[in-house]
């Protein structure tokens, strides 16, 4: 057979085998029971390049290693191992083999396509069908994209969170960077106060070993006051017990005392009697001295008639000179016993006098020893009662005592509790410090922005204030006071002060510009030291309805807030002060800050809240 003979059979059995198929856009095969392509139609020879091979050939050669045992009797898909996924065919079983069919050119691009959009996120595609499928795939991409992004940020603890171009403006990016700016500031407010914690720390320490130690020398002071009064009572009890003798010495004393005197005054009574007795004694010699006298002169006459008698007188004058020598002798003796009783009756009234004084004498002791027991009594009722007082006083300085030792254990857990709170305080700052905070919050445009806003506010109300208070509208003294004047029946309580009027009508012109100057504003006022806000903005002056929680948000005028951004925003002198809290509203919310100076004198603060979303 020549060349020419067997290029004709070829094609002859060629175009046999291709007319035994539909001539499709799909390719199709036929396969017998070995295994082998016994059959093609044109779409699959220009697809499988079979024209180059020949037929019959082996079905794993053409179709990437398929074998009769990979098909089923009924029939079936076989998908080729591997990543394309257009390497599979569809067969159906005929009674001499099977029929398969391959995918058409263009719905394999579209399968490999599909499965590239599947697997790898951002893929380009080119089927018109993929495109919109593309888009939508993109689109939702993004979350992801911002969320891996998000995610590898919080990993690194990095709050500086820095959003690429194509997120930063997207509604999800604008409320992350709000959550990670009010975080960030969070986190700084929290490290700014473990530092100030930090410093605190030492001196609460220092100064609790100071109070130790003032306690121990003021326990030991207590102790040696508790042995001293102990010491005193004793003392006292002894003195008691003196007393007790002395004022029995006193008694016994003035009862000797007494009956002195009465044998004093029955002494004198008895002189008396023995003076008057002696008087009537003196009245005898008188009697006896007269008769005597008398006597004498009888003798003398007698005498004298005895020597006219003469010789016959003569005895009788001798018995009239014996009677006269003893009316003289009887004379001279009544004087000697006048002078005797004379000087009787001078002891006797001496005596009775002496008697009398010495009566006297023994009736002012007995008062003055009556007195000094009285008085020796009421000491010693005095020194029992300051022995009571000195007990209670022991008492009182035995609790002192022990208050001063429960202080000391006190004292040392509450250094232990501080040595804790230091070494809490140092946790604190380093888990704090793990975060990476932006160098300048200013670096974010809406606080650069409030800052702007609030530091010209600010000048603008302190010149205003101080215009009102040199055209004489307020004085100086009511524009700082802190007098607060509760306004009755409305919760949250309200207040007036001497200021509040004036401001009502400088402030507004002043504040309301910058409360509108942002849509993400939400309020800009001014407070005092205490937190107190004399005038706030229209927005939250709405009329009172008495329903607490819809006046606690629409009328917020003249209240003092006294949380703690309330409380730091007019007493502060930085700069400017950032802050972030939790509205009592429940938002959550910045709040910056700066003093207010009025002709020099600090007054408040002009506070601006906002947010970043």
């Amino acid at each position: 057979m020549s060349t020419m003979e067997s290029a004709t059979q070829s094609l002859d059995s060629t175009q046999a085998t291709t007319a035994a198929l539909p001539d499709a856009p799909v390719a199709l095969l036929r396969l017998d029971r070995g295994g082998r392509v016994v059959a093609a139609n044109r779409s699959a020879h220009d697809l499988l390049g079979l024209d180059e091979i020949g037929l019959p050939v082996a079905a794993a050669g053409p179709l990437w290693g398929l074998k009769a045992s990979d098909l089923d009797e009924a029939g079936g898909t076989w998908v080729a191992p591997g990543d394309d996924p257009a390497r599979r065919v569809h067969y159906q079983a005929d009674g001499e083999g099977w029929i398969v069919s391959l995918p058409h050119a263009e719905t394999a691009t579209l399968m490999r396509e599909a499965a590239l959009l599947a697997g790898t996120a951002g893929a380009t595609v080119t089927h018109p069908l993929l495109l919109p499928l593309a888009r939508r795939l993109a689109g939702s991409n993004a979350p992801l994209e911002l969320l891996s992004h998000v995610n590898d940020t919080l990993a690194r603890c990095d709050l500086a969170l820095e959003l690429p171009p194509a997120h930063a403006e997207s509604e999800c990016g604008r409320r992350l960077a709000a959550g990670f700016g009010n975080l960030a500031e969070a986190v700084r407010q929290a490290v700014a106060l473990s530092v100030q914690l930090a410093a605190d720390v030492p001196k609460v320490v220092g100064e609790n070993d100071e109070l130790a130690n003032q306690t121990r020398a003021q326990a030991d002071a207590l102790e040696q006051v508790l042995a001293a009064t102990s010491r005193l009572r004793k003392d006292l009890d002894d003195v008691r017990g003196e007393l007790e003798q002395v004022r029995a010495a006193a008694v016994r004393a003035d009862a000797d005392a007494r009956r002195g005197g009465e044998a004093a005054r029955a002494l004198a009574a008895a002189m008396e009697q023995v003076e008057s007795r002696a008087a009537r004694a003196g009245e005898v010699i008188e009697v006896i001295d007269s008769v005597a006298f008398q006597t004498n002169i009888l003798s003398i006459n007698a005498g004298i008639e005895a020597a006219h008698a003469g010789e016959a007188g003569r005895g009788f004058a001798v018995v009239a000179a014996e009677i006269r020598r003893l009316a003289e002798r009887a004379a001279s003796a009544a004087r000697d016993v006048r002078a005797i009783v004379g000087g009787t009756v001078e002891a006797l009234g001496e005596s009775a006098e002496s008697a009398r004084h010495t009566g006297e004498v023994l009736a002012g002791i007995g008062q003055s020893l009556e007195g000094a027991g009285a008085a020796m009594e009421s000491v010693a009722m005095r020194i029992t009662s300051q022995g009571e007082e000195v007990l209670a006083i022991d008492r009182a300085v035995e609790q002192v005592v022990g208050l001063g030792h429960s202080n000391l254990q006190h004292a040392a857990h509450v250094a232990e509790l501080s040595e804790a709170l230091g070494q809490g305080v140092s946790t604190l700052h380093d888990c704090v410090g793990l975060f990476r905070l932006p160098p300048d919050p200013m670096r974010e445009p809406r606080h650069a922005r409030v800052r702007e806003l609030a530091e010209a506010g600010a000048r603008r109300i302190g010149m205003a204030l101080a215009a009102a208070v040199a055209d004489g509208r307020i004085s100086a003294e009511s524009l700082f006071s802190r007098e607060y004047r509760q306004i009755p029946g409305i919760d949250p309580p309200k207040y007036r002060t001497p200021f509040d009027s004036l401001c009502d009508r400088v402030l507004p012109p002043l504040q309301e510009p910058v409360a509108n100057a942002e849509p993400w504003i939400v309020f800009a006022i001014s407070a005092n030291p205490d937190g107190y806000v004399p005038t706030h903005n229209q927005r939250y002056c709405q009329p009172m309805t008495g329903d607490r929680a819809k006046d606690l948000v629409g009328n917020r005028t003249k209240r003092i807030f006294g949380d703690r951004v309330g409380r730091s925003v007019g007493a502060h002198t930085d700069p400017y002060r950032l802050q972030v809290y939790r509205r009592d509203t429940g938002q959550i919310m910045f709040d910056l800050s700066v003093p207010v100076y009025v002709d020099g004198r600090h007054w408040g603060g002009f506070r601006i809240g906002y947010s970043l979303e």
